[in-house]
């Protein structure tokens, strides 16, 4: 289905340009013929509608054109976080049962690895990367037309952590790609002429999203492997960005540097996520760029990406509009949401409870999991796990998780994964992760650590032990060494919130 918006595009948008990075430019009708073409070479190299096939590899035209050829096909996306070790990417290839893999040079060393440990057909999407066919050679073979797919049609899996460790691949419908781009065109106020300027790698709906909200509208994409905030500014400025995607922590990181403001000159709109923007940070973007608009997006892989924007106009600090900047925003069009009770009661306005909600973007369930599924998906409403509070005005502030996760730098971690690693430790007897406030990362990754009789422990040690096995975002930024046991409830769980509390208390002690 979303395939279908991918040609309309051409058709609507033909000579306008659709993707560039680095000095490169496709138009749209140049674009989507590659898309065709790269779509029948893998046709011809044994790939079957409904298959597998991964992309581990940073943001660039090519990996965009990677998985519009995959979706024009028929076959499944299979997304990879280039930030996973290549033990969870192993997980994640061998449980999805991936039949092919596009990586670049940049990730080399990982599909090298990913590749030897199950058996794949290697496309390279550039010079330099790994792979028995290429990109270039699969766009030279015939185009093929789009495969007819329903709505409720599979097209992508996105795998998110698991609570108990393992990973959870969210089943992504077709038509939710296409009601997910139609919404954020909307929101976001994308149009012909938009130039929107990604920092969200495409391997997370939080780029994916975009990108289809773009390519629906007509505008130009543009795409850096990496942020990097001493050369970012002066890329906005050269492309003329129209639409830049952040977070708050690196609009912060960006606010205070020279030349900030020549570069705004041509933006109209930043778009955020993860955390709302406090007063403060609002206040100084203002003061510099007071013709920027922001709109702050809510949501979570299960639904497609979005569920909650927070528009332009409550992005003031005075007048009739403001006291929502606090909010992570009001339902999208395609989305109803609610507070539950943990009994699934709904609550009344102004009481606390689970954001649930019901919407057109809704996973299909969870990849091989039906138990879990059914869980997440109850009496026909997600629950997102999130606890929040909703307004008279249909606001909700997000005032904490059910799951035991942590937001770090817009990544997820659930503190059981990284918990299972550091406890295989030798030295280790017991321990915790728990997440606390950072100014930078919005959230870090905190462990709390017993030893084992004569055993010494840095936190330098620990994130050497970790890093072979999970990301390195994952890994804790501080450590406590603690004598005392893990402080327990009545039915013997650990009480984090002493453990978060006494870090806080502890603050600059323990790091």
């Amino acid at each position: 289905m979303f395939a279908q918006a991918i040609a309309r595009s051409a058709q609507v948008y033909g000579s306008a340009i659709a993707v560039q990075s680095r000095g490169r430019s496709w138009t749209y009708a140049e674009f989507t013929e590659r898309v065709a073409r790269t779509a029948g070479g893998l046709a011809g190299a044994g790939v079957q509608p409904g298959d597998r096939v991964a992309v581990l590899a940073a943001n660039s035209p090519e990996h965009l054109l990677a998985m519009y050829a995959i979706l024009w096909m028929g076959a499944v996306l299979l997304p990879i976080n280039t930030r996973l070790s290549v033990e969870e990417m192993q997980v994640i290839a061998a449980e999805a049962e991936a039949v092919a893999l596009f990586s670049d040079a940049a990730n080399r060393a990982s599909a090298e690895r990913l590749l030897s440990a199950r058996g794949m057909t290697s496309i390279a999407l550039e010079d330099g990367a790994v792979g028995t066919l290429s990109l270039q050679a699969l766009a030279l073979a015939p185009a093929i037309d789009t495969a007819t797919c329903a709505a409720s049609d599979l097209a992508a899996i996105y795998y998110t952590g698991g609570t108990t460790g393992g990973p959870k691949g969210v089943m992504t419908a077709s038509g939710a790609f296409l009601d997910q781009g139609l919404v954020l065109k909307q929101e976001l106020a994308i149009e012909p002429g938009t130039v929107f300027l990604h920092a969200p790698p495409l391997f997370h709906l939080a780029g994916t999203g975009i990108a289809h909200g773009c390519t629906v509208g007509g505008a130009t994409q543009v795409f850096l492997p990496e942020f990097a905030p001493h050369s970012f500014l002066d890329d906005v400025a050269q492309i003329k960005a129209t639409h830049l995607s952040l977070v708050p922590t690196m609009i912060a990181d960006l606010v205070e540097r020279p030349g900030f403001q020549a570069a705004m000159a041509a933006v109209k709109r930043i778009v955020y996520g993860t955390s709302p923007i406090t007063e403060d940070l609002l206040r100084r973007v203002m003061d510099k760029a007071p013709g920027v608009e922001f709109t702050q997006i809510y949501g979570q892989t299960e639904c497609a990406g979005s569920c909650l924007f927070l528009p332009p106009e409550r992005h003031v600090l005075s007048g009739p509009n403001a006291g929502k900047l606090a909010s992570a925003g009001r339902a999208s069009a395609i989305s109803e949401v609610r507070i539950h009770a943990p009994d699934d009661r709904v609550l009344p306005v102004g009481e606390a409870g689970e954001i649930v909600l019901r919407a057109t973007a809704v996973m299909l369930g969870y990849w091989k999991k039906p138990e879990v599924t059914a869980e997440a998906m109850r009496g026909g409403w997600l629950h997102t796990g999130d606890v929040g509070i909703m307004d008279a005005d249909g606001f909700v502030r997000i005032v904490d998780r059910l799951k035991d996760m942590i937001v770090t730098g817009g990544e997820n971690v659930f503190c059981a994964e990284v918990e299972n690693v550091i406890a295989d430790h030798p030295a280790v007897g017991y321990c915790a992760v728990v997440g606390l406030p950072d100014p930078r990362w919005g959230e870090r990754v905190h462990a709390v650590i017993g030893l084992r009789a004569g055993h010494t422990l840095t936190l330098e040690q620990v994130v050497a032990h970790c890093r072979p096995h999970i990301a390195g975002y994952k890994c804790p930024k501080s450590l406590e060494i603690t004598t005392e046991p893990l402080p327990l409830s009545s039915v013997g769980k650990v009480r984090k919130d002493v453990l978060r509390a006494r870090a806080k208390a502890a603050e600059g002690t323990c790091r």
